[in-house]
């Protein structure tokens, strides 16, 4: 009796679990296969593979199997249930690629395989799924490009594939997606450029819950709709990205690099010459060192730069002579040597260059008198040598001119008168010779207050112009009777002179005589009523006596010049003098 009961038990328990011919069963229950629409089994602790027999369910619309612990693949089979509008498998450790017959589903609207352990590409049969809504693919291992297909999905509002290994290109068909409103590709290794079409989309760019491509490799320049939204990029590797002291840069973008007080130390790396763009350059007070690399002269459109307080050394790069935009140069307190270039005479818009305090030598280059903006010059506390050069007094803009504590000599030309606009000029400690030309009284000077004017310790001799007399301060004059000598054979004085020419007015020469007591180093030079050189016509030793050159009406090219008032320089250690020259065609 016993024996019977068992096996009858045995028996109900066998029936119990059987399903119905129209019914399959799927983790111990039973499913209708024409009548089941809808499978959620979602947070049901599910195990193993997705059993074939749900693919049985050919008029399922919407499948949940969220939050279980489902393994394996996604089969090929979910692309012959045609009727689904919803799948989402996500939060399982489903593994492998995403079969391409997921793209038969055309009317599928919302495609969910989120946080699994999925590899291999996106399938481009993905754009067949037109009705597609929500996409998410988030928290995967995808890898390889984001198939352009993905622009077909016009219907697609919000796309998530953040956190996976998808690199390449963003496709410019993403600018498609006119009905997306979330679009979420942050933490891949997307490279290269976002496309600009980006902008035709409709989402709220400024918010991170509607848009984030954060933490990729894209490279800039960005879109201007999303280049205030990108986050991190690592764009180490992008073109025309530089790196300047361990921060990168994409150069072409930066207008202002300003980085006064920021501990910089070392040589500014030659990349500096990627900034093409570039309009101020603030590297001052900081603890560089190392010359100034030629690759500055890249910088074409900057104005201002700013490499003051500094430990840098070496001479001024010749390349700086190519900046023609700049407006201000300010060089000073550094250990800069050797000349000032000669074409910083192309820096015909620098209104402000200060070099003070480093160890410059060599003579003020004569192309400085092209430099007709300029109103601030200091070149005090160098090493700079030779005669002030006459063209310098061209500069009419010219307010403050800082020459003292150098090794400057010879005489002050007399058309020093031209700078009309200066308010200070300071010559003090100096080795300054000769006599001041009366000129200098024609200038708007305060000479009796030290901050404005200053010659003091020179070797300047008496008389002093009357402006000045009374505030020469100390002045060598023990070689101030060098200036005069005596010919004992021809029993005459020879003194240093520039006579009148004849005949002037002139057409088509002049005859120009002058004498010097001494042999001795002469410049003999045209200049136009700006006082620009426009002729030399000697430069170099001269024997003592009378001499006599002609000036034939042309320029140092050699082509005539025009009618107009001229003036004739001559300039040594010890004597200036300029006279007026008219030509009349």
């Amino acid at each position: 009796m016993k024996k019977q009961l068992i096996i009858l038990i045995c028996l109900i328990s066998l029936a119990w679990g059987q399903c119905d011919d129209d019914e399959i069963q799927l983790w111990g229950q039973c499913y209708s296969i024409d009548a089941t629409f809808e499978l959620d089994l979602s947070g049901n602790e599910l195990t193993g593979i997705i059993p074939d027999e749900i693919f049985q369910l050919y008029n399922l619309m919407f499948i949940d199997l969220s939050n279980n612990m489902l393994e394996g693949d996604i089969s090929a089979q979910f692309g012959e249930l045609t009727n689904l509008l919803g799948i989402d498998i996500s939060n399982n450790l489903l593994t492998g690629h995403i079969p391409d017959e997921i793209g038969y589903l055309t009317n599928l609207m919302s495609l969910n395989l989120s946080q699994n352990q999925l590899t291999g590409v996106i399938p481009t049969s993905i754009g067949n799924m037109s009705s597609l809504v929500d996409l998410y693919l988030y928290e995967n291992q995808l890898n390889g490009v984001l198939p352009s297909e993905i622009g077909q999905l016009v219907n697609l509002s919000l796309f998530n594939a953040s956190n996976n290994q998808l690199s390449g290109e963003i496709p410019m068909e993403i600018g498609n997606l006119m009905s997306i409103d979330f679009l979420l590709l942050n933490n891949n290794y997307f490279n290269g450029q976002i496309p600009t079409s980006i902008c035709s989309l409709s989402i709220t760019f400024n918010s991170s819950y509607n848009f984030n491509i954060g933490d990729n490799r894209l490279c800039p320049p960005y879109p201007e709709c999303v280049a205030q939204y990108i986050g991190y990029q690592d764009i180490v590797e992008c073109p025309g990205v530089v790196e300047l002291w361990d921060e990168l840069y994409y150069a072409q973008e930066i207008l202002d690099l300003s980085l006064p007080y920021m501990d910089l130390s070392g040589p500014i790396p030659p990349e500096i010459g990627s900034f093409t763009n570039l309009i101020t350059l603030d590297l001052s007070h900081n603890t560089i060192t190392g010359p100034i690399p030629d690759e500055i002269g890249g910088l074409h459109s900057i104005e201002y730069l700013n490499l003051s307080f500094n430990q840098i050394d070496g001479q001024i790069p010749t390349s700086i002579g190519e900046l023609e935009t700049l407006v201000e140069i300010k060089l000073f307190s550094n250990n800069l040597t050797g000349a000032i270039p000669d074409n910083i005479g192309n820096l015909i818009n620098l209104e402000y260059f200060n070099a003070f305090n480093n160890a410059l030598s060599g003579e003020i280059p004569n192309s400085i008198g092209s430099l007709e903006n300029l109103n601030k010059l200091y070149l005090h506390q160098n090493a700079l040598t030779g005669m002030i050069p006459v063209e310098l007094f061209s500069l009419i803009s010219l307010t403050d001119l800082y020459l003292n504590n150098n090794q400057f000599n010879g005489t002050i030309s007399p058309s020093i008168s031209n700078l009309q606009s200066l308010d200070r000029l300071r010559l003090q400690n100096n080795f300054i010779t000769g006599v001041l030309p009366e000129e200098m009284c024609d200038l708007n000077i305060s000479w009796n207050e030290a901050n404005s004017f200053n010659i003091d310790n020179n070797n300047i001799c008496a008389p002093y112009p009357y402006c000045i007399d009374g505030y020469e301060g100390e002045q060598d004059t023990s070689s101030c009777n060098e200036m005069r000598i005596f010919d004992s054979n021809l029993n005459i004085q020879f003194q240093f002179a520039l006579d009148d020419a004849y005949p002037n007015p002139f057409n088509p020469q002049t005859n120009i005589e002058y004498s010097i007591p001494f042999a001795t180093n002469i410049d003999l030079f045209i200049t136009d009523i700006l006082g620009r050189r426009i002729r030399t016509l000697h430069n170099g030793i001269k024997e003592e006596g009378i001499q006599k050159i002609k000036w034939d009406g042309k320029n140092q090219n050699g082509k005539s010049v025009v009618t107009g008032i001229y003036y004739c320089t001559i300039q040594t250690e010890y004597y200036s003098k300029s006279i007026k020259l008219v030509l009349i065609k």
